[in-house]
């Protein structure tokens, strides 16, 4: 029987407990680690109601990191616990696989722990080799570090370790990044740059003008680079006026920038959005759509295959930025200026979010928040 739109739905899984739904289209599934009980079924379905109340008022959490169960309690005597050399290995292989994870999502984070396990390969109720990683940023770190935590506490569950030392360890300060938008001068002199090949060396195979639709729209959209690189020809409405957001071309598993590599998939949020065109948005798309076929990708290679952002980078971008004198800012930075030029000409938070394709201005709030309603000094006189 489908389940309906909205509903958790609450399952048993080789006698353990897991949840799953849809949201945004998207498809999700959550194990609890619960063995089959009554008391169990009751955490069980208290959790269901919990994401089905933020699904329905927009507070969502889509990587599961909200529900997922941060203590659990082992009643078991100690002689039924594995002995404390048990390796961390095998246990977050059973963790993983208990998931039912999908192998795009296997291949980011929960590759990249499992590297690290293998590489230092502790036993489970180390964090010796954990606190000791100084490659990760802050952020990256704090992340992983809620993954162990879940995998310890579901291995508590099964018995598998008697603690869970990895829920004492402290998280690492996150220095909050100052954003840096392009203004209007600069956003115009890029532009300017690459139609021109102001800097395009001669001997380069292909000029910067092949680009300057790309890097345009990207500044007219605010769309995240990955989407405009994936935008097909159908998903430019003439008659509407409109252009529909609804997938990318994502990276390869391991992060592969080659257009061989790259996946469709959903837009990173799930969201379906309808940006509407400016007379100059119509004007560049009229001329690039006029001899696509429905599937073909707006934005090419010189060569005719997707748009190799890496490539794109180094050989265009850094050129341009670094021959006008502009401080360097990654091409996402174009994201952060049409939002930022949004919100100073007043558009509504709730219109920026759809902008950026958010369900709700929480993200807006945290990322631009010190440009809303920023109050003056006040005038002292002396």
């Amino acid at each position: 029987m489908k389940t309906p739109k909205g509903t958790v739905a609450v399952e048993e899984n080789n006698n353990r407990l897991r949840l799953r739904w849809s949201c945004e289209s998207k498809r999700y599934c959550l194990a609890l680690g619960l063995p089959h009980t009554s008391v169990n079924m009751k955490v069980a379905e208290q959790k269901a109601r919990q994401i089905e109340l933020d699904i329905a008022s927009g507070n969502f959490d889509s990587t599961l990191n909200k529900y997922r169960l941060k203590q659990v309690t082992v009643t078991a005597s100690p002689d039924t616990v594995k002995p404390s050399k048990e390796s961390l290995l095998p246990i977050w292989d059973k963790w993983v696989s208990s998931l039912c994870l999908h192998p795009r999502t296997l291949g980011s984070h929960y590759s990249r722990i499992r590297r690290y396990i293998e590489k230092e390969n502790p036993v489970a109720i180390d964090t010796s080799w954990y606190e000791a990683i100084e490659s990760l940023c802050p952020r990256m770190w704090n992340d992983s570090l809620s993954y162990l935590i879940s995998c310890l506490n579901w291995a508590m569950s099964e018995k598998l370790v008697s603690s869970n030392p990895f829920s004492r360890l402290k998280r690492r300060k996150v220095v909050k990044q100052q954003i840096k938008p392009f203004n209007y001068e600069e956003v115009k002199a890029i532009v300017n740059a690459f139609r021109s090949n102001q800097f395009c060396p001669k001997s380069s195979a292909y000029k910067h003008s092949f680009y300057a639709d790309y890097v345009e729209f990207l500044f007219l959209t605010g769309v995240r680079p990955s989407e405009a690189i994936g935008l097909q020809a159908k998903d430019v409405d003439f008659n509407r006026k409109e252009i529909v957001i609804c997938s990318v071309l994502a990276r390869g598993d391991k992060g592969q920038t080659a257009s061989k590599h790259r996946v469709r998939k959903e837009t990173k949020t799930g969201s379906i959005r309808y940006l509407s065109m400016t007379d100059r948005l119509f004007e560049m798309l009229e001329i690039r759509c006029r001899n696509l076929k429905p599937d073909d990708l707006v934005f090419t290679s010189p060569n005719q295959n997707a748009i190799d952002d890496k490539n794109f980078i180094n050989r265009q971008w850094k050129v341009v930025l670094s021959g006008l004198g502009i401080e360097y800012r990654k091409p996402y930075t174009t994201r952060h200026t049409l939002l930022s030029h949004a919100i100073e000409q007043g558009i509504p938070l709730t219109g920026v979010a759809y902008l950026a394709g958010h369900s709700d201005t929480r993200m807006v709030m945290q990322t631009y928040g010190h440009m809303i309603n920023r109050p003056s000094l006040p005038e002292i006189n002396l």
